[in-house]
Protein backbone atom coordinates (compact mmCIF):
# COMPACT_ATOMS: atom_id res chain seq x y z
CA UNK A 1 0.00 0.00 0.00
CA UNK A 2 1.66 3.65 -0.84
CA UNK A 3 1.83 6.43 1.29
CA UNK A 4 -1.41 8.22 1.32
CA UNK A 5 -1.64 11.76 -0.11
CA UNK A 6 -2.53 15.16 2.04
CA UNK A 7 -5.98 15.30 3.01
CA UNK A 8 -6.43 18.16 1.55
CA UNK A 9 -10.34 19.24 2.68
CA UNK A 10 -9.47 18.15 6.05
CA UNK A 11 -6.33 20.33 6.42
CA UNK A 12 -8.82 23.42 5.53
CA UNK A 13 -11.39 22.13 7.94
CA UNK A 14 -8.74 21.58 11.12
CA UNK A 15 -7.73 25.51 10.65
CA UNK A 16 -11.08 27.03 10.62
CA UNK A 17 -13.50 25.03 12.12
CA UNK A 18 -13.01 25.97 15.53
CA UNK A 19 -12.75 29.88 14.89
CA UNK A 20 -14.85 31.06 12.01
CA UNK A 21 -17.90 32.81 13.35
CA UNK A 22 -19.88 30.87 10.99
CA UNK A 23 -18.98 27.54 10.35
CA UNK A 24 -20.53 26.70 6.91
CA UNK A 25 -17.68 24.09 5.30
CA UNK A 26 -18.77 21.25 7.69
CA UNK A 27 -20.44 18.29 5.90
CA UNK A 28 -22.38 17.21 9.37
CA UNK A 29 -25.15 18.95 10.89
CA UNK A 30 -24.42 21.43 13.96
CA UNK A 31 -22.78 19.79 17.15
CA UNK A 32 -25.58 17.62 19.68
CA UNK A 33 -24.88 17.42 23.59
CA UNK A 34 -25.64 14.36 24.51
CA UNK A 35 -28.13 15.44 27.14
CA UNK A 36 -29.80 16.87 23.82
CA UNK A 37 -29.58 13.12 22.20
CA UNK A 38 -31.01 11.62 25.10
CA UNK A 39 -33.55 14.16 25.40
CA UNK A 40 -35.13 14.55 22.18
CA UNK A 41 -34.88 10.81 21.51
CA UNK A 42 -37.20 10.59 25.03
CA UNK A 43 -35.25 8.77 27.81
CA UNK A 44 -35.41 9.69 31.08
CA UNK A 45 -32.43 11.40 32.28
CA UNK A 46 -32.35 9.56 35.44
CA UNK A 47 -32.37 6.15 33.99
CA UNK A 48 -29.43 7.14 31.48
CA UNK A 49 -27.55 8.35 34.29
CA UNK A 50 -27.74 5.49 36.23
CA UNK A 51 -27.10 2.96 33.05
CA UNK A 52 -23.98 5.30 32.33
CA UNK A 53 -22.64 5.41 35.88
CA UNK A 54 -22.63 1.66 35.60
CA UNK A 55 -21.83 0.52 32.38
CA UNK A 56 -18.69 -1.31 32.24
CA UNK A 57 -15.51 0.10 30.28
CA UNK A 58 -14.54 -3.36 28.86
CA UNK A 59 -14.44 -4.02 25.20
CA UNK A 60 -17.81 -4.66 23.36
CA UNK A 61 -18.33 -7.40 21.19
CA UNK A 62 -16.11 -7.80 18.24
CA UNK A 63 -18.68 -7.33 15.84
CA UNK A 64 -20.88 -4.77 17.91
CA UNK A 65 -23.38 -5.38 20.28
CA UNK A 66 -26.15 -7.50 18.68
CA UNK A 67 -29.25 -5.05 19.78
CA UNK A 68 -27.79 -2.28 17.69
CA UNK A 69 -26.66 -4.53 14.71
CA UNK A 70 -29.88 -6.13 15.07
CA UNK A 71 -31.41 -2.49 14.35
CA UNK A 72 -28.86 -1.66 11.37
CA UNK A 73 -30.04 -5.01 9.81
CA UNK A 74 -33.26 -3.80 10.10
CA UNK A 75 -32.85 -0.38 7.99
CA UNK A 76 -31.21 -2.79 5.07
CA UNK A 77 -34.22 -4.95 3.79
CA UNK A 78 -33.01 -8.50 3.58
CA UNK A 79 -29.78 -8.18 5.81
CA UNK A 80 -29.59 -10.13 9.52
CA UNK A 81 -27.69 -9.44 12.44
CA UNK A 82 -24.41 -11.49 10.91
CA UNK A 83 -24.84 -9.28 7.83
CA UNK A 84 -23.57 -5.94 9.89
CA UNK A 85 -20.05 -5.15 11.22
CA UNK A 86 -20.03 -2.13 13.79
CA UNK A 87 -16.93 0.07 12.78
CA UNK A 88 -15.05 3.73 14.17
CA UNK A 89 -16.83 5.70 11.37
CA UNK A 90 -17.43 5.36 8.30
CA UNK A 91 -13.65 6.04 7.35
CA UNK A 92 -12.99 2.53 8.92
CA UNK A 93 -15.82 0.62 7.50
CA UNK A 94 -14.34 2.00 3.37
CA UNK A 95 -10.85 1.43 4.35
CA UNK A 96 -11.21 -2.21 5.74
CA UNK A 97 -13.68 -2.60 2.69
CA UNK A 98 -11.25 -1.21 -0.06
CA UNK A 99 -8.42 -2.90 1.39
CA UNK A 100 -10.52 -6.83 1.06
CA UNK A 101 -11.80 -5.69 -2.25
CA UNK A 102 -8.54 -4.85 -3.43
CA UNK A 103 -9.98 -3.17 -6.89
CA UNK A 104 -8.00 -3.10 -10.16
CA UNK A 105 -10.34 -0.85 -11.16
CA UNK A 106 -13.21 1.31 -9.23
CA UNK A 107 -15.70 3.65 -10.71
CA UNK A 108 -17.44 5.96 -8.67
CA UNK A 109 -18.63 9.81 -9.28
CA UNK A 110 -16.70 12.48 -9.26
CA UNK A 111 -15.36 15.12 -8.23
CA UNK A 112 -16.06 13.13 -4.74
CA UNK A 113 -14.81 13.48 -1.13
CA UNK A 114 -11.25 12.46 -1.56
CA UNK A 115 -11.06 9.05 1.03
CA UNK A 116 -13.29 7.44 -1.99
CA UNK A 117 -10.22 7.60 -4.64
CA UNK A 118 -7.68 8.22 -2.69
CA UNK A 119 -7.91 4.60 -0.63
CA UNK A 120 -8.17 3.13 -3.89
CA UNK A 121 -4.88 4.93 -5.16
CA UNK A 122 -2.82 4.04 -2.52
CA UNK A 123 -3.45 0.52 -3.89
CA UNK A 124 -3.10 0.92 -7.55
CA UNK A 125 -6.47 1.27 -8.59
CA UNK A 126 -7.24 2.84 -11.92
CA UNK A 127 -9.91 5.55 -11.12
CA UNK A 128 -12.64 5.33 -13.62
CA UNK A 129 -14.87 8.85 -13.36
CA UNK A 130 -18.48 9.03 -13.45
CA UNK A 131 -19.37 12.47 -14.41
CA UNK A 132 -20.85 14.71 -12.27
CA UNK A 133 -21.40 18.39 -14.60
CA UNK A 134 -22.81 21.58 -13.50
CA UNK A 135 -25.05 23.44 -16.14
CA UNK A 136 -25.03 26.92 -16.58
CA UNK A 137 -26.93 28.10 -13.33
CA UNK A 138 -25.33 25.57 -11.03
CA UNK A 139 -27.33 22.78 -10.89
CA UNK A 140 -25.67 19.60 -10.62
CA UNK A 141 -27.06 16.67 -13.29
CA UNK A 142 -25.89 13.41 -14.16
CA UNK A 143 -26.09 11.55 -17.68
CA UNK A 144 -27.36 8.12 -16.98
CA UNK A 145 -26.62 6.35 -20.41
CA UNK A 146 -23.39 7.57 -20.14
CA UNK A 147 -22.82 6.48 -16.32
CA UNK A 148 -23.82 3.14 -18.01
CA UNK A 149 -21.92 2.98 -20.84
CA UNK A 150 -18.56 4.20 -18.95
CA UNK A 151 -19.51 1.18 -16.75
CA UNK A 152 -20.14 -1.47 -19.79
CA UNK A 153 -16.83 -0.33 -21.77
CA UNK A 154 -14.32 0.02 -18.89
CA UNK A 155 -15.41 -3.04 -16.74
CA UNK A 156 -14.95 -1.96 -13.26
CA UNK A 157 -14.24 -5.00 -10.94
CA UNK A 158 -15.45 -2.43 -8.01
CA UNK A 159 -18.14 0.19 -8.51
CA UNK A 160 -18.69 3.11 -5.69
CA UNK A 161 -21.93 4.74 -5.58
CA UNK A 162 -22.06 7.25 -3.10
CA UNK A 163 -25.93 8.40 -2.81
CA UNK A 164 -26.60 11.19 -1.80
CA UNK A 165 -23.45 12.51 -3.45
CA UNK A 166 -21.04 14.60 -1.34
CA UNK A 167 -20.43 17.21 -2.54
CA UNK A 168 -23.17 18.02 -5.28
CA UNK A 169 -26.48 17.22 -3.21
CA UNK A 170 -27.56 14.52 -5.57
CA UNK A 171 -29.92 11.78 -5.12
CA UNK A 172 -29.94 8.89 -7.44
CA UNK A 173 -33.29 7.43 -8.62
CA UNK A 174 -33.92 4.70 -7.14
CA UNK A 175 -34.94 2.94 -10.53
CA UNK A 176 -31.24 4.33 -11.67
CA UNK A 177 -29.69 2.35 -8.94
CA UNK A 178 -31.49 -0.63 -9.93
CA UNK A 179 -29.62 -0.42 -13.66
CA UNK A 180 -26.38 0.29 -11.88
CA UNK A 181 -26.58 -2.80 -9.68
CA UNK A 182 -28.08 -4.87 -12.74
CA UNK A 183 -24.88 -3.53 -15.11
CA UNK A 184 -22.68 -4.07 -12.22
CA UNK A 185 -23.53 -7.69 -11.29
CA UNK A 186 -23.69 -8.42 -15.24
CA UNK A 187 -19.83 -8.14 -15.51
CA UNK A 188 -19.14 -9.33 -11.99
CA UNK A 189 -18.53 -6.16 -10.87
CA UNK A 190 -18.61 -5.94 -6.38
CA UNK A 191 -20.76 -2.93 -5.76
CA UNK A 192 -20.16 -0.53 -2.53
CA UNK A 193 -22.71 1.98 -1.11
CA UNK A 194 -21.82 4.80 0.48
CA UNK A 195 -25.00 5.92 2.36
CA UNK A 196 -23.68 8.11 5.66
CA UNK A 197 -26.34 10.81 4.45
CA UNK A 198 -29.27 8.02 4.22
CA UNK A 199 -30.97 9.78 7.26
CA UNK A 200 -31.50 13.35 5.30
CA UNK A 201 -32.53 11.95 1.70
CA UNK A 202 -36.14 11.89 1.99
CA UNK A 203 -38.95 14.24 3.15
CA UNK A 204 -41.48 11.95 3.86
CA UNK A 205 -39.26 8.93 4.78
CA UNK A 206 -36.91 8.03 7.62
CA UNK A 207 -34.67 6.79 5.50
CA UNK A 208 -33.82 7.24 1.67
CA UNK A 209 -33.15 4.08 -0.92
CA UNK A 210 -30.51 1.56 -0.16
CA UNK A 211 -28.42 0.07 -3.02
CA UNK A 212 -28.50 -2.83 -0.31
CA UNK A 213 -28.87 -6.29 -1.85
CA UNK A 214 -28.69 -9.43 0.17
CA UNK A 215 -25.68 -10.85 -2.31
CA UNK A 216 -21.83 -12.08 -2.21
CA UNK A 217 -21.08 -8.52 -4.28
CA UNK A 218 -22.54 -5.59 -2.55
CA UNK A 219 -21.41 -3.95 0.51
CA UNK A 220 -23.07 -0.71 2.04
CA UNK A 221 -21.23 1.83 4.44
CA UNK A 222 -23.11 4.27 6.44
CA UNK A 223 -23.85 6.23 9.95
CA UNK A 224 -25.91 8.54 11.56
CA UNK A 225 -23.08 10.82 12.76
CA UNK A 226 -23.20 13.16 9.97
CA UNK A 227 -26.78 13.93 9.52
CA UNK A 228 -27.48 14.04 13.42
CA UNK A 229 -24.57 16.51 14.31
CA UNK A 230 -22.35 13.92 16.45
CA UNK A 231 -18.94 12.76 14.67
CA UNK A 232 -17.48 12.77 17.80
CA UNK A 233 -19.80 9.31 18.55
CA UNK A 234 -17.11 7.95 15.32
CA UNK A 235 -19.53 5.04 15.25
CA UNK A 236 -20.26 3.30 11.06
CA UNK A 237 -21.49 0.24 10.17
CA UNK A 238 -20.53 -2.10 6.98
CA UNK A 239 -23.29 -4.11 5.67
CA UNK A 240 -22.71 -7.02 3.39
CA UNK A 241 -22.00 -11.14 3.21
CA UNK A 242 -21.09 -12.51 6.26
CA UNK A 243 -17.81 -14.21 4.91
CA UNK A 244 -16.57 -10.71 3.98
CA UNK A 245 -17.03 -9.50 6.96
CA UNK A 246 -15.50 -12.27 8.81
CA UNK A 247 -12.35 -11.04 7.21
CA UNK A 248 -12.65 -7.34 7.65
CA UNK A 249 -13.68 -7.98 11.70
CA UNK A 250 -9.83 -9.90 11.45
CA UNK A 251 -8.14 -7.15 10.07
CA UNK A 252 -9.89 -4.82 12.17
CA UNK A 253 -8.43 -6.98 15.14
CA UNK A 254 -5.20 -5.25 14.37
CA UNK A 255 -6.30 -2.05 14.75
CA UNK A 256 -9.10 -0.43 16.45
CA UNK A 257 -10.51 -3.94 17.77
CA UNK A 258 -13.65 -3.14 19.14
CA UNK A 259 -16.28 0.41 18.96
CA UNK A 260 -16.34 1.27 22.65
CA UNK A 261 -19.39 0.29 24.78
CA UNK A 262 -20.28 4.19 25.34
CA UNK A 263 -20.80 4.97 21.83
CA UNK A 264 -22.58 1.87 20.96
CA UNK A 265 -25.03 2.51 23.96
CA UNK A 266 -25.93 5.94 22.73
CA UNK A 267 -26.04 4.73 19.37
CA UNK A 268 -28.61 2.16 20.30
CA UNK A 269 -30.62 4.81 22.15
CA UNK A 270 -30.60 7.32 19.68
CA UNK A 271 -31.36 4.28 16.84
CA UNK A 272 -33.85 1.95 17.78
CA UNK A 273 -37.07 4.96 18.32
CA UNK A 274 -36.91 6.29 14.72
CA UNK A 275 -40.23 8.20 15.75
CA UNK A 276 -38.50 9.92 18.35
CA UNK A 277 -38.54 14.21 18.46
CA UNK A 278 -34.85 14.21 17.39
CA UNK A 279 -35.26 12.18 13.88
CA UNK A 280 -38.42 14.89 13.70
CA UNK A 281 -36.12 17.20 14.92
CA UNK A 282 -33.31 16.46 12.64
CA UNK A 283 -35.59 16.30 9.38
CA UNK A 284 -37.13 19.66 10.03
CA UNK A 285 -34.19 21.79 10.57
CA UNK A 286 -32.62 20.74 6.94
CA UNK A 287 -35.74 21.19 5.15
CA UNK A 288 -35.74 25.01 6.66
CA UNK A 289 -32.31 25.29 5.59
CA UNK A 290 -33.24 23.86 2.43
CA UNK A 291 -35.36 26.30 1.93
CA UNK A 292 -33.67 29.44 3.46
CA UNK A 293 -30.77 28.17 0.57
CA UNK A 294 -33.26 28.44 -2.26
CA UNK A 295 -34.25 31.51 -1.11
CA UNK A 296 -31.41 33.61 -0.54
CA UNK A 297 -29.92 31.77 -3.89
CA UNK A 298 -32.82 33.10 -5.84
CA UNK A 299 -31.92 36.93 -4.66
CA UNK A 300 -28.31 36.86 -4.78
CA UNK A 301 -26.48 38.73 -6.90
CA UNK A 302 -22.84 37.14 -6.06
CA UNK A 303 -23.86 32.94 -5.63
CA UNK A 304 -25.29 30.72 -7.80
CA UNK A 305 -26.58 27.12 -7.50
CA UNK A 306 -29.16 25.06 -5.92
CA UNK A 307 -29.55 23.42 -2.68
CA UNK A 308 -28.99 20.08 -2.08
CA UNK A 309 -31.28 17.27 -3.18
CA UNK A 310 -29.91 15.13 0.62
CA UNK A 311 -27.17 15.36 2.51
CA UNK A 312 -26.27 18.60 4.36
CA UNK A 313 -23.60 20.05 1.59
CA UNK A 314 -23.77 21.50 -1.65
CA UNK A 315 -21.59 22.77 -4.38
CA UNK A 316 -22.21 26.57 -4.83
CA UNK A 317 -20.22 29.18 -7.54
CA UNK A 318 -19.53 32.84 -6.80
CA UNK A 319 -21.04 35.01 -10.37
CA UNK A 320 -17.78 37.21 -10.34
CA UNK A 321 -15.25 34.95 -10.53
CA UNK A 322 -13.77 33.98 -13.86
CA UNK A 323 -9.85 32.19 -12.56
CA UNK A 324 -8.66 30.52 -9.64
CA UNK A 325 -7.68 33.71 -8.63
CA UNK A 326 -10.66 35.30 -8.58
CA UNK A 327 -12.59 32.57 -6.74
CA UNK A 328 -9.00 32.60 -4.04
CA UNK A 329 -9.51 36.18 -3.50
CA UNK A 330 -13.47 35.93 -2.94
CA UNK A 331 -13.57 32.89 -0.04
CA UNK A 332 -10.30 35.22 1.55
CA UNK A 333 -12.88 38.16 1.85
CA UNK A 334 -15.32 35.61 3.29
CA UNK A 335 -12.80 34.41 5.93
CA UNK A 336 -11.72 37.46 6.72
CA UNK A 337 -15.36 38.13 8.11
CA UNK A 338 -15.47 34.89 10.05
CA UNK A 339 -17.06 32.91 7.48
CA UNK A 340 -15.50 29.59 6.60
CA UNK A 341 -16.23 27.97 3.23
CA UNK A 342 -14.78 24.79 1.55
CA UNK A 343 -13.14 25.87 -1.52
CA UNK A 344 -13.79 23.50 -4.28
CA UNK A 345 -9.98 23.26 -5.14
CA UNK A 346 -9.60 21.49 -2.01
CA UNK A 347 -12.28 18.83 -3.27
CA UNK A 348 -9.94 19.21 -6.42
CA UNK A 349 -12.34 20.37 -8.61
CA UNK A 350 -10.92 21.61 -12.11
CA UNK A 351 -8.20 18.59 -12.03
CA UNK A 352 -10.39 16.07 -14.62
CA UNK A 353 -10.36 16.69 -18.45
CA UNK A 354 -14.46 16.78 -18.51
CA UNK A 355 -14.97 19.37 -15.57
CA UNK A 356 -12.79 22.14 -17.60
CA UNK A 357 -15.20 22.16 -20.99
CA UNK A 358 -17.82 24.84 -21.12
CA UNK A 359 -20.42 22.71 -22.94
CA UNK A 360 -21.54 19.12 -22.82
CA UNK A 361 -23.90 18.08 -25.76
CA UNK A 362 -24.13 21.54 -26.76
CA UNK A 363 -25.66 22.99 -23.36
CA UNK A 364 -23.15 25.15 -21.62
CA UNK A 365 -21.86 24.26 -18.56
CA UNK A 366 -20.90 26.90 -15.27
CA UNK A 367 -17.68 27.55 -14.05
CA UNK A 368 -18.74 25.57 -10.23
CA UNK A 369 -17.27 22.44 -13.03
CA UNK A 370 -13.64 24.48 -12.69
CA UNK A 371 -13.10 25.06 -9.11
CA UNK A 372 -14.80 28.72 -9.31
CA UNK A 373 -16.98 28.25 -6.06
CA UNK A 374 -17.06 26.48 -2.58
CA UNK A 375 -19.25 23.84 -1.00
CA UNK A 376 -21.30 25.05 1.40
CA UNK A 377 -22.58 22.97 5.04
CA UNK A 378 -26.30 23.37 5.88
CA UNK A 379 -25.84 22.23 9.34
CA UNK A 380 -26.13 25.49 11.74
CA UNK A 381 -29.05 26.52 13.35
CA UNK A 382 -31.72 28.68 10.90
CA UNK A 383 -31.23 31.16 12.26
CA UNK A 384 -27.55 32.04 12.34
CA UNK A 385 -27.73 30.08 8.61
CA UNK A 386 -30.14 32.97 7.74
CA UNK A 387 -27.45 35.52 9.40
CA UNK A 388 -24.41 33.93 7.90
CA UNK A 389 -25.91 33.93 4.22
CA UNK A 390 -26.80 37.86 4.72
CA UNK A 391 -23.46 38.41 5.44
CA UNK A 392 -22.08 36.09 2.68
CA UNK A 393 -23.71 38.54 0.73
CA UNK A 394 -22.86 41.60 2.12
CA UNK A 395 -19.29 40.76 2.55
CA UNK A 396 -19.58 39.77 -1.33
CA UNK A 397 -21.47 42.82 -2.60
Amino acid sequence: MKALRTFFMEDWLESFRFKAKYNLGESGGRPRKVKDLIHFSELQYNDAFYEFMEMKLCDSPNRGREDLRKIIAQFHPGAEIDNVLITTGTSEALFLLFRHLNPKKIALAMPAFQLLYELPLSLNSEIISLPIRYNEIGKPFIDEEEWLDIINTQKPDCLLINNPHNPSGIILKKEFLNNLSDTANKIGCNIIGDEHYRFLSSQNEILGDTIYKRDENTFVTGSFIKCFGVPGLRIGWCVGPKKALDALQNEKNYTTHTVNPITEWLSYEVLKNTNSNLFKMIKKEWLENKYILNEFISQSKTIYGVSPEGGLVTSLGFKNANSIDETNKLTEILLKKGIFTLPLSSMEFGSLDFQNLNTYKNNPLSNINKGYGFRLGLGIETHLFSQALREIEEALT
